[in-house]
């Protein structure tokens, strides 16, 4: 299964029960906290993993020391994300360490690993315990520092532990205001904050001899590339859980970030997905029950959150999120109702809408799952019942799935032939075929892709395009050209009960049929429409040594004629339209603003100026809201939580799409050429 796995130091998809309420939080003394040391069962591990990163891998993995030195990097990466914990001097002792680096990688002594995460684990123990003393003599928050909204890529490790203090109380000042912005009361704030943090101090003393494991050789895998990754034993059987789709809970996949739990995918079809509310990279930061008992979750190990989130079909939870939206932090409660993750609502759905006289036919596909080709046949006959004249293939958000239901599903639009190359770790190239020379449509046809188009759906779009089949509309995809396979650690023959968990590594590289590759630069659109994600944030080309763009050798395909001289006039059109659309000058002002903000690389922690730029963006806010519900002939609100939780705007970029496939099928494109 081709899934993209972000940040895999700790997944897990959130799929079934939930368990008892945790007991009364016990704040630790710092020499209460573990002094975790390698286990006998990683010493195996660790070995058959080396062996497959360095044996296996599709990228040649030399153990040398520029190797080594990423290897830190992503170390660093896992164990201080927002370089707010440890020194300049200290990450320098790190590098001049390297050579201990090396032979953790190749044999399998993690001592020194194991010191720094102990290490580590002080490091949180003395941040928290500030937080907690800081806040009760009192947090002022009139002063004028700048906090660097993102330190991993815009500040260095502090050079003094005076500075590391300084750093801490900026932090404070701004998780203080974060709470009053949310109407909280100071009193509030503080009590809140100091609960949050006895909390993870608590939670600091639960760490455990596999989580320093976990993080040791997941650094060593993303610094191979950022799709492959070691799975704890747990986090193997959650992957397997999310793969069957078999259990229950709110359909998230869930990463851990310092004391933050991130959101890293949506589930299609799944609860989550149905709020509308939620998207990637949203830090869950408390967990209340149906029964009213809540959970600040701040510094929680992620199986501990995992477990609050979790529970039976048709029971209630509702997430507190935070968003980082432009340098602004963003607060608000999403309420879920756990359910099975229905399939029927992940099935290709076909629906008619009608433009100007013509009916115009939308096939949205949100994964590649198993016997996706049939869906869409019933779809496509159902449509064409209706007298479709012209067709969409929405693959927005789509992040993959099954190839071979890739192939299977882009042969229903063209004869026989290749619809993907496919070269292995030996460098052998086979081009993956659809060998049905049956059409089930051959009319105009526009594929609509977003950045969260990624892996299948870039294969198909891609394919489509290279035959000449279809018009590609939207934004660049998401650029993962990869294959992965999944492999169980632990072999029949040993003699201990430890699980060992498993690897996820690349096998494989993807290509066009017209020799070029999906990997890093993606589809680009025929017809580009504004993007709503941002490049930098999402991709591949945002992902740290990811594999580079390459080229093969075009495959033996005889595609359709004719498509190409229509583009400048389609172009034309839809440039016409946008330029006097109210709806696409909303995205565009949109668009604006958000750059605009994303521009600032620090944020001000002055109450006051803090309380002006939330005044800011939530007049903007519900000023362009009203401004949409008036496009829709709809009464405007007072406030833009006065909205249903699942109303649903114009989708703008539907209807262009739409637009651009009538004048498709105007030109008299899409029979067979």
């Amino acid at each position: 299964m081709l899934r993209e796995l972000a940040r895999p130091a700790a997944l897990c998809a959130l799929l079934c029960l939930a368990t008892p309420a945790l007991g009364k939080v016990v704040v630790p003394t710092l020499e209460e906290l573990p002094r975790l040391a390698q286990e006998t069962q990683h010493q195996t591990a660790c070995s058959r993993i080396s062996n497959y990163f360095t044996r296996a891998h599709y990228k040649l993995v030399r153990i040398d020391r520029r190797f080594v030195d990423q290897v830190i990097d992503r170390l660093l990466y896992f164990l201080d994300y927002n370089r707010s914990l440890i020194t300049s001097g200290e990450v320098d002792e790190i590098y001049k360490n390297r050579d201990r680096i090396a032979e953790s990688l190749t044999q399998c002594d993690l001592a020194y690993p194991y010191e720094l995460y102990n290490n580590n684990l002080r490091r949180r123990f003395a941040k928290y315990s500030y937080f907690i003393e800081a806040v009760k003599r009192g947090v002022d928050v009139s002063g004028h520092e700048r906090l660097i909204i993102d330190r991993h890529r815009n500040a260095s490790f502090p050079s003094t532990e005076s500075e590391l203090h300084a750093l801490w109380d900026t932090e404070l000042k701004n998780e203080f205001e974060v709470q009053l912005l949310s109407k909280k009361t100071e009193e509030e704030a503080r009590k809140r904050i100091i609960r949050r943090y006895e909390i993870a101090l608590s939670k600091l003393e639960q760490s455990n001899s596999e989580d320093a494991f976990s993080t040791f050789e997941n650094a060593f895998a993303a610094a191979i590339d950022p799709h492959t990754n070691y799975l704890s034993p747990v986090d193997s059987e959650n992957f397997n859980d999310d793969i069957n789709l078999s259990l229950e809970g709110i359909g998230a996949v869930l990463s851990s970030e310092e004391e933050y739990t991130v959101i890293n995918s949506i589930i299609p079809g799944s609860p989550a997905e149905a709020t509308k509310r939620l998207r990637p990279k949203d830090r869950i930061v408390g967990v209340r029950q149906e029964n009213g008992t809540y959970d600040d979750i701040l510094g929680w190990r992620l199986s501990d959150v995992v477990r609050k989130i979790k529970g039976p079909k048709g029971t209630v939870v509702t997430l507190d999120i935070e968003r980082i939206d432009g340098g602004n932090t963003k607060t608000f409660s999403v309420r879920i109702v756990r359910d099975k993750i229905k399939l029927q609502e992940r099935e290709a759905k076909g629906k008619i809408h009608e433009i100007n006289g013509s009916k115009v036919g939308v096939l949205t596909i949100k994964s590649f799952y198993n016997n996706l080709h049939q869906d869409i046949e019933r779809e496509l006959r159902m449509l064409l019942g209706q007298g479709m004249e012209a067709l969409v293939i929405d693959l927005r958000n789509n992040g993959g799935g099954l190839l071979p239901e890739a192939i299977d599903s882009t042969g229903l639009f063209i004869h026989s032939g290749p619809v993907v190359q496919v070269r292995d770790v030996a460098g052998n190239i086979v081009p993956e075929f659809d060998n049905n020379p049956q059409i089930s449509y051959e009319g105009p046809l526009v594929v609509l892709v977003n950045r969260l188009s990624a892996s299948s759906s870039e294969i198909m779009a891609a394919a489509l395009r290279d035959w000449g089949r279809a018009v590609v509309v939207g934004d660049t995809t998401f650029g993962k050209g990869t294959v992965q396979q999944n492999r169980p650690l632990s072999r029949i023959y040993d003699f201990n009960d430890n699980k060992m968990g498993s690897i996820h590594y690349t096998i494989a590289k993807f290509y066009r049929v017209n020799g070029g590759s999906t990997q890093l630069k993606g589809v680009e659109p025929d017809i580009r429409f504004p993007s709503m994600v941002d490049s930098e944030e999402y991709g591949e080309s945002s992902e740290v040594n990811a594999l580079d763009w390459d080229s093969v050798p075009s495959a033996s395909y005889r595609p359709y004629t004719g498509l190409e001289g229509l583009i400048p006039e389609l172009k034309a059109r839809h440039e016409a339209r946008v330029k006097g659309s109210k709806e696409f000058s909303l995205l565009a002002r949109d668009l604006e603003r958000y750059q605009a903000l994303k521009s600032r690389d620090s944020l001000t922690v002055n109450l006051a100026e803090r309380r002006v730029m939330q005044k800011e963006d939530d007049d903007y806010s519900l000023s362009t809201t009203n401004e949409r519900l008036r496009l829709m002939g709809l009464p405007p609100v007072k406030a833009v939580s006065d909205l249903k939780p699942d109303f649903e705007f114009t989708d703008t970029l539907l209807n262009e799409a739409i637009a651009v496939a009538h004048d498709l099928a105007a030109l008299g494109a899409g029979k067979e050429r």
